[in-house]
């Protein structure tokens, strides 16, 4: 418990969630929604989330009434998002904006050393060995180590992959829930959120981005300085101004505002 505060993923003193948060118009708005743990439940695993039911008709709902200014972002790649959401047609910032899916088709959103990339796999594969609650998951842009089933292992996650990371020229740690990630300098969510807003339908409208994860805190500082809004969902630190609990009240939030 201690390790999680020390972090900064653990709940603490907040204001009340505002559920009466106010979104703008939904003809002036571009909607940016991160998927596990913002409008989903995180599971014990990647493959074990379970959709709920309503999401595919919200996400229908909101491509309809935003003619199309909606991006789903995730850590997972493009094909891992599509296997859980495949009636969901827009626009997706994947692997944290590595991989962009923009009009149907999906690309690199720049270019990396797959030789290098390859090694961190190979050695972060190894190291989990020695702890077989850890979850490796690779990544064409890097490499992340999961410790949800071996949280006591934390610090010793963390040691690893920062040691493993500073080791690789061009590459940098990026702290998730209850996993740790060795991906490129150049990937970051914000990055990625800037250059879809560059972008047909999304461009001239007001961002409204909502995410959980420590790796969400530059895109909601971006959409909150570009003015739009910013939504922490769940109780961690945040730079967002505006917070909800947990994913179930942001899809209401999100059914209010399109009805």
């Amino acid at each position: 418990m201690l390790y999680y505060q020390m972090t900064g993923f653990m709940e603490g003193d907040r204001p009340e969630p505002d559920y009466a948060l106010r979104l703008p118009a939904p003809e002036d708005a571009a909607l940016f929604l991160d998927f596990d743990g913002t409008l989903l439940d995180i599971a014990a695993t990647p493959d074990e989330i379970i959709v709920p039911e309503d999401l595919p008709a919200l996400l229908t709902r909101a491509m309809d009434r935003l003619d199309g200014r909606v991006a789903l972002v995730t850590g997972r790649n493009v094909a891992g998002l599509e296997h859980f959401l495949p009636s969901f047609d827009g626009a997706v910032i994947a692997a944290h904006g590595a991989e962009l899916r923009v009009d149907g088709k999906t690309f690199q959103a720049g270019d990396y050393d797959t030789d290098t990339i390859a090694g961190l796999q190979r050695v972060v594969a190894e190291f989990a060995k020695l702890q077989p609650a850890f979850l490796v998951e690779n990544k064409p842009t890097g490499v992340v180590l999961h410790y949800r089933q071996a949280q006591e292992q934390g610090a010793l996650a963390l040691h690893f992959m920062d040691s493993l990371a500073q080791a690789a020229p061009g590459f940098r740690l990026q702290p998730a829930l209850c996993a740790y990630e060795i991906k490129p300098d150049s990937v970051a969510k914000d990055l990625a959120l800037a250059d879809m807003m560059a972008r047909a339908p999304f461009k001239g409208k007001l961002p409204i981005y909502a995410g959980d994860d420590l790796t969400d805190e530059p895109a909601l500082s971006w959409a909150d300085a570009a003015g739009g809004v910013a939504i922490k969902v769940g109780g961690a630190d945040t730079v967002a101004p505006h917070w909800l609990a947990d994913p179930t009240a942001l899809r209401a939030l999100l059914a209010r505002w399109l009805a």
